[in-house]
């Protein structure tokens, strides 16, 4: 019942055809300025919340990419009505009374919506949702969450292999209550079980046994449910969380540019000498990979940071002989260690075990990429060692993964002769990102 990868391919896709790219590198240091495109991670929590709300929310700076399609196409086929007004999209909610007896939906690769649905649809007694995905989504972890749920009430079936998508969800006539899960694997599990918690049948109460991992998806989370009229109490240290009962409403929201990807465009300023300029940012922002901005700075580029903008300038030649626990802002991770090849010494990568459970395995990744390319690599459990050298040309895989392809790209405009496999991935989270590295001057041939 999983469906091929290309089928995560949707309208909002790019480079359709086009198997391989190059880059060149840059002749000469550039200025400019750009706008980054919305957040996939704030998009997805507002369809999701605005497609169980009372009312016609109306959200402003969305996303447009393959995950964010398929998280509208699911609330739609649910029953939500969206409809594009201008620049906005209007999403009225589903009347969960009203949700069908049965269906079938499909999520594509999108893993906030693998995390962020089925404690919601496990709220609904009546009903029996299928989430189906690409064979890529369905082999991620998603147990951890799924035994969370069972803890609540919510019943689930699997219809191929245990703890794997594609799987069936059923509320059931009690649900809610205490619920314990662990911290480390994915904040992902501990938004899902918010998100659902207020129309569960009693009050809920989550309990991490171990540390949390990137926290600040939480703050999001939790935020973004406050906008949609719901509060949560949690402690200091992320281990108790109390959501009482209630309903969501509508919201009215502009929508937060996507910081992971402004941190390609940083970073390609700090490796090329160059100053970009990138607005619309919100420098007070829960999005974790504002941490890059710092580490940018450490390394060496000079930093001028505006209420809602920043400033990226290189210098002359990176800094290396750093360790850097990038636990926090782990999808950055892959960039950060793209520019330590050009660095002035090693640097040592930490904190980032769990993106071997991402789209790919990104540790592995990494090394695999960086070795291909001359470049001498010590791999870690939790990240790499990665020294400086002379980089060779190469044809590299992107294993179908949107953070290798736009981080093996920055290398791209520093060194001739490498190329990309299957560029279109990048339409998971930010289909233009080619263009918008060509409207820079930057020489992308596509084969």
């Amino acid at each position: 019942m999983t469906i091929n990868l290309k089928s995560a391919k949707s309208p909002w896709s790019s480079l359709d055809g086009v198997d391989q790219l190059s880059l060149h590198p840059i002749k000469e240091a550039f200025n400019k300025e750009v706008m980054i495109p919305g957040s996939k991670s704030v998009t997805n929590r507002a369809f999701i919340l605005a497609g169980f709300s009372k009312g016609t929310s109306k959200l402003s700076g969305y996303l447009k990419s393959d995950d964010t399609y398929w998280c509208m196409e699911t609330i739609k086929k649910l029953g939500a009505t969206v409809e594009a007004v201008g620049d906005e999209l209007h999403i009225t909610g589903i009347n969960r009374s009203e949700l069908p007896e049965k269906q079938q939906v499909f999520i594509g690769s999108a893993g906030t919506t693998a995390r962020f649905l089925p404690g919601i649809l496990g709220t609904q007694e009546k009903s029996e949702i299928t989430i189906t995905s690409t064979e890529q989504l369905a082999g991620r972890p998603h147990k951890t969450l799924h035994d969370a749920l069972k803890q609540l009430g919510v019943q689930l079936t699997y219809l191929e292999k245990e703890g794997q998508l594609p799987v069936t969800i059923k509320g059931a006539p009690e649900t809610g209550g205490k619920v314990s899960i662990a911290g480390n694997q994915s904040s992902q599990f501990i938004s899902g079980l918010l998100m659902a918690a207020p129309l569960f049948n009693k009050p809920t109460e989550i309990e991490l046994t171990t540390k949390i991992v990137q926290s600040a998806y939480v703050d999001i989370t939790i935020e973004m449910m406050k906008q949609f009229g719901i509060h949560v109490d949690v402690s200091d240290d992320y281990t108790h969380m109390k959501v009482e009962q209630g309903e969501y409403e509508a919201a009215t929201l502009p929508l937060e540019a996507d910081l992971s990807t402004a941190c390609y465009f940083m970073a390609l300023a700090a490796l090329n000498k160059s100053t970009i300029k990138i607005n619309h940012l919100n420098m007070e922002s829960h999005q974790p990979d504002l941490e890059v901005v710092d580490i940018l700075e450490k390394m060496g580029a000079t930093v001028e940071k505006g209420p809602d903008y920043v400033v990226i300038s290189g210098p002359e030649q990176l800094k290396g002989n750093l360790t850097i626990d990038m636990n926090a802002c782990s999808d950055q991770a892959l960039t950060i260690g793209s520019l330590a090849v050009f660095a002035d010494g090693p640097i040592t990568i930490t904190g980032v075990e769990h993106i071997r459970h991402h789209e790919c395995n990104r540790v592995s990744a990494l090394t695999e990429s960086l070795t291909k390319l001359g470049i001498e690599v010590t791999e870690h459990q939790d990240g790499w060692t990665i020294t400086p050298g002379d980089v060779k040309a190469a044809t590299l895989d992107t294993y179908d993964d949107h953070r290798v392809a736009m981080s093996l790209s920055l290398m791209g405009t520093k060194v001739d002769g490498i190329k990309l496999l299957d560029p279109s991935c990048v339409s998971k989270t930010c289909p233009t990102y080619f263009e918008m590295l060509a409207s820079l001057g930057i020489s992308v041939e596509y084969h």
